[in-house]
């Protein structure tokens, strides 16, 4: 591993290898699940087919951003990320160094991770193509994670335990030395000469240009009488400025229809409510909704797509889509009750529970249930509808990883 070998070996590792004419992989990151979380991501220059057997980096974070001294956060990868290597890179396996070098201006982290060649499956990214490695959580902390890099620190730091590290399978070094990172915010802007040059300096990208404005905590959408109303939940909106709502009849061309501004201040919890009126008179089976937040730097993010359906003639209790990927949407006409309690069971084909939501009659009409973060495994699955005691209907569901 790089990070166990001396300087100079690897140097000349690096000139007898002249790894940047080969194969080679850049990383980078996007806005994680909330918004002190990142996803780091890898993207290589070549259709890469194979075990990963290595990757390593380090994490800088401020001690006094702003010349106020701070607390080190606590960081921690996740095991949560739907579209991360979990079974290749299992959360456990990661190691963490905290603050182990001595640095007057930054709290350095470094995190590694060895898979088991044994049982790592091969992994398949095209060329050009991304793919997210891990999610990574800051907490504990006044820092701002936009403030935060990810890193290689020059000459890998101290031991050559802070640079830099992707391995594949059969153990060929696939970092690209001259630019390791890529993206917005990406330090150095241009390549450097050579390998060498680029590995003698600090190299990374700063967490501002990917960290989500706000943190989405839910949004739903119901078709109420002849309207839609529509309600969103976020937190940590210190620099948001307003939401447009956006309305779409096919899923893919999204219009503006309203704009929402931010109300008071703070990052405490704040529940937003819209009602788009008459939306029978748009004349369409289903109507799609999504947000933009818009923060007061010019920065934006989207949330999920939320589907109202405008007619269910008979009935019926509906689940769709089906099979299951990210999530479904549950029907449940109960001709205007919207004061009684219905509970949503999803159960595994043996009868173990799953997970268990409660939602009011109003809400399951059109409700939303996100199963990202349940980590399900491929197969049979079934959800029970119940109210005031009595199940109303079992429905079959096959989820689809």
């Amino acid at each position: 591993m790089k990070y166990r070998v001396s300087s100079l070996l690897l140097f000349g590792l690096l000139i007898a290898v002249g790894m940047n004419a080969q194969n080679i992989m850049r990383v980078s990151g996007r806005p994680g699940s909330a918004s002190t979380r990142v996803i780091l991501t890898l993207q290589p220059n070549f259709n890469f087919n194979q075990q990963l057997n290595e990757v390593g980096f380090a994490i800088m974070v401020p001690k006094a951003p702003g010349g106020i001294p701070i607390p080190p956060p606590t960081v921690t990868v996740l095991s949560t990320c739907a579209t991360c290597l979990n079974t290749t890179f299992p959360a456990a396996s990661w190691v963490q160094a905290n603050d182990f070098v001595s640095d007057p201006n930054w709290y350095l982290y470094k995190l590694g991770c060895v898979s088991n060649l044994g049982t790592a499956p091969v992994l398949v990214i095209n060329n050009g193509n991304i793919q997210d490695i891990l999610e990574v959580q800051f907490a504990g902390s006044t820092v701002n994670p936009t403030d935060i890099r990810f890193a290689h620190l020059a000459t890998g730091g101290p031991g050559t335990l802070y640079g830099l590290s992707i391995y594949d399978g059969l153990s060929n070094d696939l970092v690209n030395y001259v630019q390791m990172f890529t993206g917005a915010g990406s330090v150095p802007a241009a390549p450097h000469p050579d390998e060498i040059t680029g590995y003698n300096n600090l190299q990374y990208f700063i967490v501002s240009s990917v960290v989500l404005p706000i943190n989405w905590l839910s949004f739903d959408a119901v078709k109420s009488g002849h309207d839609a109303l529509l309600s969103w939940k976020v937190s940590d909106e210190e620099s948001n400025l307003r939401y447009e709502l956006l309305r779409s009849v096919n899923g893919t061309d999204f219009l503006p229809v309203a704009t929402v501004n931010k109300t008071g201040s703070g990052n405490s919890v704040k529940n937003y409510t819209y009602t788009d009126p008459n939306i029978d008179a748009l004349n369409v089976g289903i109507i799609y909704y999504r947000l933009k937040q818009v923060s007061i730097d010019g920065r934006s993010s989207l949330s999920e797509i939320r589907i109202v359906k405008l007619s269910n003639g008979n009935g019926e209790i509906t689940v769709f889509p089906n099979p299951v990927k990210d999530g479904f949407y549950v029907n449940v006409p109960l001709a205007g009750v919207d004061r009684s309690i219905v509970k949503l069971n999803l159960v595994t084909v043996s009868g173990q529970l799953v997970q268990s939501k409660e939602i009011t009659a109003l809400q399951a009409s059109n409700y939303y249930f996100d199963v990202k973060g349940l980590s399900l495994s491929a197969g049979q699955y079934n959800l029970q509808i119940i109210r005031e005691g009595k199940v109303l209907a079992t429905k079959k569901l096959l989820v689809n990883k």
